[in-house]
């Protein structure tokens, strides 16, 4: 049957029904949620796509109010009503009239559970405000790159303050759990009736304030709408602090989620003062004046017990800010990068070139099979394993430990990057990657000193034996002895074989148990290990090291730390990864650190004395033409 009412009557008495049900509807909610709403702004503020497009301004604006704010009591704002903040006289008819701009200062009203109503006002933080650099008449005359961020007559609150809302408790408490009914469920035995108050509310509000205000990133980036503007740092020669946080300690932590670490506030505010009065570094009052730095550093929160001297780490390190002593190691490291790697990436590059011309040395059939003799021979095979056991189990260990200070450490070196999250988050957090990186730092350093006792040991016996005239070989000849030892004739092979890969020579030279370019590898372990230990030390604790050492060595360190890892990472990932697993003479994997047998083409290529030597000792005939080679 067809409704007997005409379009616009059904469209009246559908608006009726509507507010009829809003109005049903507010008169079943709590008492202290009609407080918080009695105007019921909520029947139509709480469609997303409330709105209007205003021509002159070119712009849409928006009027959607979430909810969930309200009934969740997600923020400061959500016990206060509408028209505490808006006039009542503009918004009591629909449409609204032309609606003022809010004034943070004004008295509202909050409502607590029995429904009576205290005055607030926020006037007591503009004062506050105007003792500190962020003073009223500061930002009135702030001017942005892209034209100004708030309309006319627009409080100065919105610039820090869009989003009043509360923090997640589970950032304090871990175990509350707001959507359990349990939650508050011990506080409302005595504050349900018997003393009225609003639990969630209470909770959530303390929980929040134990901490600041916002995360650490979200503060960062409150922080950088006037710190980030271009036109505003070079109106108050101001650095761009609030993007470089996130290159520094702190802030690389808070990109992983780290939630307790340092943020913008904890830097800039005395501990416990209002975080209004920020004052300038130049105010000998401020917590970031020169004589009070290392004050900020020293807080309960963050370094207790570190000596004064931490103060003079550097922040906000990054390499355009380094002066002195910081850039000239920098550089430093980055012109040995430079001179290590790349000579070494071209002797690589030219090693594989001569494989792919197939080019070949006069004599290198018999000098592969006299290696195949000698493999034959009952005791050959084992004479030409170059890598004891123990060697072999030092090595898969170093590998181990050093795969788990890459995984764990540049993640947090690229802080900014989807993977470095990713892989944190796998591991468990930013406190289980800090951990597995301490922890196999402190087992790489231990069996660094323990094969270095090792070394010295072995050093120490042969010194002390019989050479062949006579005499105690001593410790200089002992040091020469060492398969590593690098001596003038490594250095003339390596020129040599630096000419062989240029064409400048028709045979390459002959190495023993171990070439140059491995003997240089190992010596690069050596001192690799050395410079990240220490440092990795030093910045470990600085509350400790703080004690031995001035503030400045922090910067140090953590440039050379930082470098040395890439060097160790570009070195092992990249050279010795082509050597020992893509060069053709090995590839897929060289057998030698499994079960010490080096392959045959590789023994007679490259470790030919070796082979002679080994031939002489068990009888093996060695060829006048090989052996002369």
């Amino acid at each position: 049957m067809r409704s007997p009412w005409t379009r616009t009557e059904r469209s009246r008495r559908a608006v009726s029904g509507l507010l009829l049900a809003g109005l049903l509807a507010l008169g079943c909610m709590p008492q202290w949620a009609q407080a918080d709403d009695p105007d019921n702004c909520l029947l139509c503020h709480q469609y997303r796509g409330l709105g209007r497009y205003v021509p002159e301004q070119d712009a849409i604006h928006l009027y959607f109010t979430s909810p969930d704010y309200q009934h969740a009591r997600l923020g400061a704002h959500a016990r206060i009503a509408c028209t505490d903040c808006h006039e009542r006289s503009e918004v009591s008819v629909i449409p609204h009239k032309p609606v003022s701009k809010v004034d943070c200062t004004k008295t509202c009203h909050l409502h607590n559970v029995s429904g009576v109503a205290r005055q607030f006002s926020h006037r007591e933080a503009d004062r506050w405000l105007s003792l500190g650099v962020h003073n009223p008449d500061t930002l009135a005359q702030l001017e942005f790159t892209n034209g100004p961020l708030l309309n006319e007559g627009q409080a100065y609150c919105l610039y820090c303050h869009d989003e009043p809302l509360f923090r997640d408790p589970a950032d304090i408490i871990p175990e509350y759990d707001e959507f359990s009914p349990t939650a508050t469920e011990r506080c409302d035995v005595c504050h349900a009736d018997q003393i009225p108050i609003d639990t969630r509310f209470q909770v959530r509000h303390v929980a929040s304030r134990l901490v600041h205000a916002r995360r650490p990133l979200e503060m960062a980036q409150t922080c950088s709408v006037c710190h980030s503007d271009m036109l505003i740092r070079e109106t108050y020669e101001l650095q761009d602090a609030s993007v470089r946080y996130t290159s520094t300690y702190h802030g690389k932590a808070a990109l992983l989620g780290e939630l307790d670490t340092a943020d913008c506030i904890s830097c800039h505010v005395w501990p416990g003062e209002n975080a209004h009065a920020i004052r300038a570094a130049r105010d000998p009052e401020s917590i970031t004046h020169p004589t009070n730095k290392a004050d900020s550093c020293r807080s309960v929160n963050c370094h207790p017990g570190a000596d004064a001297s931490i103060g003079q780490a550097a922040v906000h390190l990054d390499l355009p800010s380094l002066t002195g002593i910081e850039i000239i190691l920098a550089v430093a490291f980055i012109i040995f990068t430079l001179m290590t790697f790349g000579p070494s990436l071209v002797l690589t590059v030219l090693e594989l070139f001569q494989i792919v011309i197939g080019r070949h040395v006069e004599g290198e059939e018999r000098m592969r099979q006299l290696t195949l003799n000698v493999l034959r021979h009952p005791e050959g095979r084992e004479r030409l394993r170059r890598i004891t056991p123990g060697q072999r189990w030092q090595h898969w260990i170093l590998a181990l430990l050093f795969a788990a200070l890459v995984v764990t450490g540049f993640p947090m070196k690229f802080a900014d990057q989807t993977w470095s999250r990713y892989v944190i988050e796998s591991l468990g957090g930013l406190y289980n990657a800090r951990q597995i990186h301490h922890y196999a730092g402190t087992l790489l350093v231990f069996g660094f000193l323990a094969h270095l006792a090792h070394v010295m040991w072995g050093m120490f016996v042969q010194a002390r034996r019989t050479g062949p005239d006579g005499k105690p070989v001593g410790v200089v000849r002992a040091v020469m002895a060492l398969p590593m030892f690098v001596g003038p004739k490594d250095v003339l092979k390596m020129v040599q074989m630096l000419g062989y890969l240029m064409g400048l020579r028709k045979k390459p030279p002959t190495f023993g148990r171990f070439t140059i370019d491995q003997k240089f590898g190992y010596l690069g372990v050596f001192w690799g290990t050395m410079v990240l230990g220490v440092t990795g030390f030093l910045l470990w604790d600085t509350q400790i090291s703080s004690r031995f050492v001035d503030g400045r060595i922090f910067n140090l360190a953590l440039i050379a730390h930082t470098y040395e890892a890439f060097l160790a990472v570009i070195h092992v990932g990249i050279l010795h990864t082509c050597n020992v697993v893509f060069a053709p003479t090995v590839f897929p994997f060289s057998p030698a650190t499994l079960t010490g047998d080096t392959p045959v083409t590789r023994l007679h290529e490259m470790h030919s004395e070796m082979v002679i030597e080994v031939a002489k000792d068990i009888g093996v005939a060695v060829p006048p033409e090989v052996e002369h080679a």
